[in-house]
């Protein structure tokens, strides 16, 4: 695993820890974690025509390529808005399913795999959900 952050103003946050993030996705040498150096806000990929409607603020996302690499990214969120249980919540319910979704993404045969994957994570001000969308 590659990680890669940028610095944040006291008023913001991400959602997970760096501490976390090492323990939960440290052995899987094809993922690339960004925090907040990709960009500072989620946008749906170009090449994206059917994506969910989000009403809240996407605090992660994880995709996969065809060629079994990963990108998962954080965008950071107003500290008054994700409260510390919120943090709790992502880092017991929310992170073991991205890894298990990772996993079961990046263990499939190759002649399963028909384009690129993604799950969104979306914090609504009160839980968190999960979108996955699919692209060529």
């Amino acid at each position: 695993m590659q990680l890669k952050s940028v610095g944040l103003p006291k008023t913001r946050r991400f959602c997970i820890s760096k501490a976390a993030l090492k323990r939960t996705f440290g052995d899987i040498e094809s993922l690339s974690v960004h925090m907040g150096d990709l960009g500072q806000t989620f946008k749906f990929d170009e090449r994206c025509y059917q994506h969910p409607r989000l009403s809240g603020s996407v605090v992660a996302s994880l995709s996969v390529s065809r060629e079994a690499t990963a990108i998962l990214q954080f965008y950071a969120v107003p500290v008054g808005s994700y409260a510390p249980p919120a943090v709790v919540d992502f880092r017991d319910r929310v992170l073991p399913r991205l890894r298990n979704w990772l996993l079961s993404r990046l263990h499939r045969p190759q002649t399963a795999v028909l384009g690129h994957e993604q799950r969104i994570v979306e914090w609504t001000g009160t839980e968190h959900r999960e979108h996955d969308v699919r692209y060529l």
